[in-house]
């Protein structure tokens, strides 16, 4: 399973911003978010983010170590991300119950 959480954190550790990184490989910085937030997107884009952020493709896939970063606190950020996401499809889901009353 691919992790594209990594990108945020890869941005911070080489200093730019979503918004430069898309810019760089000629999106809106909306779809890197989208690419953060639902975990997927094409090969092509994939290549051009790790090109940009100079690490190999397979950071995204391997687990591979990245200088500078501990990996569980890749780990901990993923693991909240997640949450975060199952709160929202929750209270989505609630919202969607309550309104067919």
């Amino acid at each position: 399973m691919a992790n594209f959480l990594l990108i945020r954190e890869l941005c911070e550790l080489k200093k730019i911003t979503i918004r430069e990184l898309a810019s760089r490989i000629g999106k809106e910085d909306s779809s890197i978010q989208a690419i953060v937030r639902n975990g997927t997107t094409n090969t092509k884009t994939i290549e051009a983010i790790a090109k940009v952020l100079e690490v190999p493709v397979g950071v995204f896939f391997d687990n591979i170590p990245i200088p500078g970063i501990k990996s569980n606190e890749l780990d901990k950020d993923a693991k909240i991300a997640d949450l975060e996401r199952i709160i929202e499809e929750k209270e989505r889901l609630i919202q969607v119950l309550l309104s067919k009353k």
